[in-house]
């Protein structure tokens, strides 16, 4: 099999289309944002801006930030009413706000914060979530000791939550964003940074855009690639970056790799390679599948079997599994996967898309490790380079190379356990605590330390689309072609009745309703009201 399926093309013209043509929507909606700044329509243009934001997010348009989109809501920021002095800034950190946007049962971001909060105990540390849905999760909510709380249950819409997080913040030394991409609220909420505590961000969707270097005080990167995107294309300055190692959980084997292997139905003597990650990180890519990217390994091993937790089952790995039988195994995503890792002799990173938090996990338990990256490194972003995952994590720059490597770890158990061992140190050292700790209090210190932002020259800039790498190769990376429209549907919530009415009627006439009932709905409930039925309730 060929290396070429993420090679660029001689000329990748179509790619540039695609990305010129992403930017033009883009710049539609930054403009309408624009306009109704203009006519003193601030919800509306901060929903714009919203709007903008998930086109560059998920239909990638060859920026990483905007200071156009940052300057409105700056503006709209410093608008809202507000009779606070001039902060004084802390001399040290006692007191936290840790500020996301949506916490799910299930992923990387909730479980990192809620061990973050578990770890530095000696402090106190708060939450507040601008646009939760569903409930809290209750280990959340228990890290926390219960101080929790969602801004989208109370009146209003954006201006009036981001009113309500900077009168919150103002009890706090720091601040800590872990929003998602197109959360506006901080944004608002923290416009003027001489009245807010430092705003610190972490950098957790660092191959996207994201809404916040206007506002960062400090921005932790949780790897070299991460920070050196956010000093070249986010404009945030070197001194203003730090580097802070994913925190992942101490894990402890509740079986030995042999019972693991009999409860799911397994031989022990096989040799398990396992990979879990979300579906999305395993869509096949120029018609080469990650099945196919393994057939080779499973049928010059007839003891070897893959287990591909996440997958689900991809009907174009039929071929594969046609020729290997039930040695080629995948399950729907999963809460809970630790007897898959607990089972596994052999990690294997999913592809394209890699998922460093699965890697620290099976390197937790001792599993040796093989990724995949076959693009050059200006685009490195898309691989794997966190601290304690370099030189432990095997890097293929090559299939042949890749299968090479896993070839050696199934045939070679000395081998492959002394690279196992080897990353369970690493990732011990510097991803868990107590060892982690020590990289969050520099980063703490460093915030203490730096003066306050000036970002006026920031947001003087023009953001043009860059058509090399990475941009490129980033939708078929990641995917793309989400719906705008759907976008404004999900935000009309948040608009004045009279702003909803009038977009209702825009979408009405382009057919995004699915049924009257839905219309309705869209119409004549704010997202409050929504949210606190929905969710309010529920969390009682």
């Amino acid at each position: 099999m060929a290396d070429t399926m993420t090679a660029p093309p001689a000329a990748h013209s179509a790619q540039e289309a695609r990305l010129a043509k992403n930017f033009a929507e883009y710049e539609h909606y930054l403009a309408r944002a624009e306009g109704y700044l203009a006519e003193g329509e601030l919800d509306a243009a901060a929903v714009h801006c919203t709007i903008a934001s998930h086109i560059a997010v998920q239909n990638h348009c060859g920026v990483f930030w905007s200071p156009r989109l940052e300057k409105i809501l700056n503006t709209i920021g410093r608008s809202i009413p507000d009779n606070a002095p001039v902060r004084e800034r802390p001399t040290q950190v006692k007191r936290i706000l840790q500020v996301g946007t949506q916490m799910a049962a299930v992923g990387g971001l909730t479980k990192m914060l809620s061990l973050w909060v578990n770890a530095d105990a000696t402090r106190e540390h708060s939450l507040v979530l601008t646009q939760q849905h569903g409930a809290t999760p209750a280990f959340v909510r228990e890290a926390f000791g219960g101080r929790v709380e969602n801004l989208n249950h109370r009146p209003g819409g954006f201006i009036e939550w981001a009113k309500r997080l900077r009168e919150i913040a103002r009890g706090y030394d720091l601040v800590i964003l872990h929003t998602h991409c197109e959360d506006v609220v901080p944004l608002l909420a923290f416009a003027d940074p001489a009245k807010s505590p430092p705003i610190v961000i972490l950098n957790h969707a660092d191959h996207l855009f994201w809404f916040g270097p206007s506002i960062a005080h400090l921005s932790i990167n949780l790897r070299d690639a991460a920070q050196d995107l956010a000093i070249g294309r986010r404009g945030i300055a070197p001194e203003r970056n730090i580097l802070v190692p994913t925190l992942s959980e101490g894990v402890v084997r509740t079986r030995s790799r042999e019972d693991a292997k009999r409860e799911l139905g397994i031989n022990p003597s096989m040799t398990l390679m396992v990979s879990v990650a979300r579906k999305l990180k395993y869509r096949t890519l120029n018609g080469v599948t990650f099945a196919d990217i393994h057939a080779p390994l499973l049928e010059k091993h007839p003891n070897a079997m893959l287990m591909v937790v996440g997958a689900d089952e991809p009907e174009d790995w039929a071929p594969v599994r046609a020729k290997v039988g039930d040695r080629l195994r995948s399950t729907p995503e999963l809460p809970n996967p630790k007897i898959y890792f607990e089972a596994a002799d052999i990690y294997v990173d999913s592809f394209p898309f890699v998922s460093s938090t699965s890697l620290m996990e099976a390197s937790g338990y001792g599993i040796p490790s093989a990724t995949i990256f076959l693009a050059p490194d200006e685009a490195r972003i898309f691989g794997i380079n966190h601290v304690a995952l370099v030189g432990t994590v095997q890097q293929a720059r090559s299939l042949d190379a890749y299968r090479a490597i896993v070839n050696e770890m199934i045939r070679d158990p000395v081998h492959r356990n002394a690279l196992g061992e080897a990353a369970r140190e690493a990732v011990a050292r510097e991803h868990n605590t107590p060892g982690w700790m020590r990289w969050i209090e520099a980063a703490y210190a460093k915030a203490l330390d730096l003066p306050v932002l000036d970002n006026r020259a920031m947001l003087e800039g023009i953001e043009a689309p860059r058509f090399g790498e990475p941009d490129w190769r980033h939708e078929d990376m990641f995917g793309g072609h989400w719906p705008t429209a759907q976008y404004l549907k999900s935000y009309m919530g948040v608009l004045p009745l009279s702003q909803r009415v009038k977009h209702w009627r825009e979408l009405r006439s382009a057919g995004v309703f699915g049924s009257a009932a839905s219309a309705v709905s869209h119409t004549l409930l704010p997202e409050w009201l929504k949210r606190y039925v929905k969710d309010g309730l529920l969390s009682q």
